[in-house]
């Protein structure tokens, strides 16, 4: 039996129009074609396009989203598969549609044959206008959540679209009443995931339980999802031409909140909104947004993580880390930056962090993180906070050491020897001498300006020789006065004078079997340059105040820093010592001669203060640098140990700056009388440096540089020789 339900006037649909209603819960459209009533599904077959609002012509309407036809007369397809029709007639100025008995029991409503009921404004249809007008997705997006709360209430509405190029699904857009964690940029492999079964099979789905979901099926996705406090979710796939280009997902507060029906209303949002995504072109423009952020964040050579803490779990990170350390995405999920890093370093790293750092002046610092097999990885991390959805984070990119360090290890290994640094060719010529000496006895006489490091000469030919196991015992010849230097070289007996209340031993016994460095050796006496004499060419030598002679396997290594055949023919230093000292003679260019080293030096002094100061500043500004280079650098290696030192207290950030250099640097740059003043023949030196100079302002030029010091050219070179 049917039952006849009025769902419009006459009136209300003009010829050539339609309008659609909601019947027994389900949406209808009626067409007026030329003055005769026709009703039909108002859902397309392929993907439930609004038929209500496709183009009638004569008794055929086109959908609007695919462009298929159908004939509202008898509910057939002109091109595609049949669409329900459905019985209508006119009583007066009525338009009813007739439903079966049966139907309306089963919506639950028994009716009288001309009663107004079950017949309402599609709310669907007219979320569905409403978002035809949106121009932008961020509109769409809008007109969605909250045209849809009345029918479909949720709390989170979110679009997802497939990145072709790294096969993965990227959130793009994202509306909640909820603070958001898992925002724009998110993205996670489709296969082998439950979202592939929805891409592929065009199946929604329906999660009543996020929380119990997850237990099951760890997931990062769906992790932040229940940390925003969402506890349900339905899932609609979005498709163009049976092509699958993501997901729309509604999500809830509550458990349970979506049903079966709620997938009939949404379908039909879904496939509005894929025609839209597809004529308005934002597929390919997210794809592009997408793509930028693929490179940014999937392409990088930095390992990229974000978190809200140091002590809280990772938000997100990229492959480049998960492979680094070898830990699958799911697992650095659930990790944080405490547990790749050992307990000391993660502490460092705590303080560095403690108050996340403003992007304009990042925390630099190197450590090593914890790979899971057991091994270490040396990583610089800069670190910044951002401010997102008004939750601060915590920003970080690591960048792997591994291979810097290994170059840096073969230029040490290169231009290194011991604690030496340089690749200049003298220095290399003095590292060749250091291997040729060190497996003699020889005695050796380095010679070089204050602070070029002639002590470290020294212990690298300790360290290479056959005494090695044995002391080696510097004495500062220029630090004792006279009356103390025997002793403290020869050692006393009790009472050999006063205050020598016991015997004791002297830096020579002290260094049997080993090696003695003799440091400012011009500066000894007479009388003791006569013993020193004695036990290089004997071997022996009397405690002060006694007659017994004591023998001694001794090695001398002798340095200075004066001009010892000037002091011998001023008659202040013996010149039989001298021969006796100077068998292999090693001399040190000043530090003004090999500016190509310095660069390296400064490379080592960084590392070195990094290390004693828990510091992690990595480079000098060209500014600064600029001027390191062209200081002459009278105090030598020492003197710009000391100006890095100086920079380290001053430079708070990750990169000295020509600021934090001490100021006698940034002042005068050559000031030739100091440069003079430090070395073993000033007035020399102070020529030489003066001639030099004059020359460099010259280019070079001989005569011209002659004519400026009013000296003969065959002068000059005799002078330069």
């Amino acid at each position: 039996m049917t039952e006849w339900i009025k769902v419009a006037e006459r009136f209300e649909i003009q010829p050539g129009k339609s309008k659609v209603v909601d019947l027994l819960g389900e949406s209808i459209a009626i067409f007026n074609v030329g003055g005769k009533f026709c009703a039909t599904d108002n859902s397309c077959p392929h993907q439930g396009g609004p038929l209500g609002e496709g183009r009638l012509e004569e008794d055929v309407v086109t959908c609007p989203w695919h462009a298929w036809r159908y004939n509202v007369r008898t509910g057939c397809a002109v091109l595609t598969p049949n669409v329900r029709s459905l019985e209508v007639r006119t009583a007066g100025d009525a338009v009813e549609i007739g439903v079966s008995s049966e139907e309306l029991e089963r919506y639950g409503q028994a009716t009288e044959s001309t009663a107004e009921v079950g017949v309402q404004a599609d709310p669907i249809y007219e979320v569905l206008e409403q978002i035809q007008s949106g121009k932008t997705l961020d509109e769409v997006l809008e007109k969605i959540y909250v045209g849809l709360q009345r029918v479909v209430p949720h709390n989170r509405l979110g679009i997802a679209l497939i990145d072709e190029s790294s096969g993965k699904l990227v959130q793009v857009k994202t509306k909640s009443d909820r603070k958001i964690l898992l925002d724009d940029g998110f993205s996670a492999h489709i296969s082998g995931s439950s979202l592939e079964r929805i891409l592929k099979l065009g199946e929604a789905r329906i999660i009543d339980d996020l929380e119990e979901h997850f237990a099951k099926r760890p997931a990062q996705w769906t992790k932040l999802i229940v940390e925003e406090g969402m506890r349900s979710s339905l899932t609609l796939p979005l498709k163009v031409e049976g092509r699958p280009i993501g997901v729309v997902f509604f999500t809830s507060i509550s458990r349970h909140a979506f049903s079966e029906a709620h997938v009939g209303f949404l379908r039909k949002i879904a496939g509005q909104l894929s025609v839209l995504i597809e004529k308005g072109r934002w597929v390919s423009e997210l794809a592009r947004s997408n793509e930028r952020y693929r490179i940014f964040f999937e392409m990088s050579n930095e390992g990229i993580f974000l978190c809200p803490s140091p002590d809280q779990p990772f938000v997100t990170v990229n492959e480049n880390l998960c492979s680094w350390l070898g830990y699958t995405y799911e697992e650095m999920s659930n990790s944080s930056l405490g547990d790749l890093l050992s307990p000391e370093e993660f502490q460092r790293a705590r303080r560095l962090l403690e108050k996340l750092p403003d992007p304009g002046n990042p925390a630099v610092f190197e450590t090593e993180f914890l790979r899971k097999d057991g091994g270490r990885l040396p990583v610089e991390i800069r670190a910044v906070g951002i401010d997102h959805g008004g939750q601060r984070f915590l920003q970080g990119f690591a960048r792997d050491l591994s291979e810097l360090k290994v170059l840096n290890e073969e230029l040490r290994r290169k231009y290194s020897f011991a604690s030496l640094v340089g690749k200049n060719q003298r220095m290399q010529e003095v590292y060749d001498l250091i291997l040729q000496v060190a497996p003699l006895s020889t005695t050796v006489l380095i010679q070089g300006e204050s602070g070029t490091g002639k002590e470290l000469i020294a212990q690298a030919i300790h360290q290479r020789s056959t005494r090695k196991n044995k002391s080696f015992v510097p004495v500062n010849c220029g630090a004792l006065v006279e009356n103390l230097l025997e002793s403290e070289l020869f050692g006393h007996v009790r009472g050999a004078f006063t205050g020598a209340t016991t015997t004791r031993a002297g830096r020579f016994e002290a260094a049997d079997g080993g090696t003695i460095f003799l440091d400012e050796i011009g500066d000894l006496s007479p009388a003791t340059q006569v013993k020193l004499l004695r036990v290089l060419q004997e071997g022996e030598f009397e405690k002060v105040g006694s007659t017994t002679t004591q023998k001694v396997d001794v090695r001398v290594i002798a340095a200075t820093n004066r001009d010892l055949k000037t002091a011998i023919r001023a008659g202040q230093f013996r010149e039989d010592l001298y021969y006796r000292l100077n068998v292999v003679p090693i001399i040190i260019p000043p530090l003004r001669e090999r500016r190509d080293d310095v660069p390296l030096l400064i490379r080592h002094f960084i590392e070195k203060f990094n290390r004693l100061m828990k510091k992690s500043i990595r480079d000098v500004s060209p500014d600064a640098m600029e001027l390191l280079m062209e200081y002459s650098y009278p105090g030598n290696v020492r003197q710009l140990e000391n100006i890095i030192e100086h920079a380290f207290v001053k430079c708070q950030r990750n990169k000295v700056e020509k600021g934090h250099l001490p100021s006698d640097l940034t002042g005068a740059k050559d000031d030739l009388v100091a440069l003079a003043l430090l070395s073993g023949s000033p007035l020399a030196t102070l020529e030489k440096e003066l001639i030099k100079k004059v020359l460099e302002q010259c280019q070079g030029n001989p005569r011209i540089a002659a004519n400026r010091l009013g000296i003969s050219r065959t002068t000059l070179w005799r002078k330069l020789r």
